[in-house]
């Protein structure tokens, strides 16, 4: 085996207490997979926004409106990170930047429909977040709503 693939991300870090040490230890890749939460990280969903029907987040119990709002603490944290990097650093690649901060064997995996938000996301690869970003970020809210 040499890679992987599990959920990571700000709003779902468990896999940072047992599955990257296990593959850290092991040499072994992490592909992590939505790291921007579903595009709830990104900071572009609004609460009690609604979802196609054949979109998984229209069933899901983070995405009701009521999860969404109180979720948004951890969009703002991001945003603040954000913001002491430049007018042009989104939410989203500080979310990406803290996913591949987590070790030198992680790689990001985020979903994206649009050639503008493929050339953001890689664009957060040239983001460095300082040791203040990543424990700022690490201290968010943890999520609120059942992924189950």
């Amino acid at each position: 085996m040499s890679a992987v693939e599990a959920e990571l991300s700000v709003w779902s870090p468990e896999a940072l207490d047992t599955l990257l040490p296990w593959c850290e230890a092991r040499g072994i890749g992490f592909l992590a997979a939505m790291p921007l939460g579903n595009g709830f990280l990104t900071g572009t969903l609004t609460p009690g926004e609604g979802f196609e029907p054949d979109d998984m987040r229209a069933r899901h119990p983070r995405f009701t409106a009521e999860m969404m709002a109180a979720n948004q603490p951890i969009v703002a944290g991001l945003r603040r990170v954000a913001a002491r990097h430049g007018e042009h650093v989104t939410p989203a690649q500080v979310a990406l930047a803290w996913v591949v901060a987590q070790g030198r064997h992680v790689v990001a995996v985020p979903g994206a429909k649009q050639e503008r938000w493929v050339t953001e996301n890689a664009d957060a690869a040239r983001l460095c977040l300082s040791a203040r970003d990543l424990t700022e970020v690490s201290g968010l809210p943890r999520a609120q709503g059942s992924w189950e």
